[in-house]
């Protein structure tokens, strides 16, 4: 038995009025989506595949190269792709936040500094070590990523108060 619809106490169905066309869509009564939290985890879950990617490529390599490899995979790949993102964002009004480099540096190097000693560690325990720390470098960045971004935000001095 198909389940029956409720119509909306604004419906003009059933009451012969007409409904004046509209562009815009239909408003509702819940609270607005966040725009912006879909994305960013989209973003970590990237940066997780990608940064757990290398350092699973790099198996069997000196701990000192993969963190010369992820350092420059991080300080020079991701700027450039932020640089690309500003630009086709010129047109939009200036935001109020925006990523402090320091922060952002800091939290990179307390990463790498984390899966190289993870790496050490698990050298002499397992068998393929760095295959267990790409897992590890995959899954802290796109699950902490994400919750702890908005620490990595200051005030733009861009940004129109």
């Amino acid at each position: 038995m198909p389940t029956p619809t409720r119509r909306s106490p604004h419906d003009s169905a059933g009451t012969g009025a007409a409904t004046p066309p509209s562009d815009a869509a239909p408003a509702s009564d819940g609270p607005a989506p966040s725009p912006g939290k879909g994305s960013i985890a989209g973003v970590y879950l990237v940066a997780g595949l990608v940064m757990g990617g290398v350092w699973a490529w790099n198996q069997g390599s000196p701990l000192w190269e993969h963190a010369v490899k992820l350092l420059v995979l991080m300080f020079v790949a991701a700027p450039l792709l932020r640089r690309v993102r500003s630009r086709r964002a010129a047109r939009r009004p200036a935001r109020r936040l925006q990523l402090s480099f320091v922060r952002l540096a800091t939290a990179k190097v307390a990463l790498v500094a984390l899966a190289i000693g993870a790496s050490w560690l698990l050298e002499d325990s397992m068998r393929h070590p760095d295959l267990a720390v790409a897992a590890g470098l995959t899954t802290v960045i796109t699950v902490l990523g994400p919750l702890l971004h908005r620490y990595l935000l200051v005030r733009s001095p861009d940004a129109v108060r």
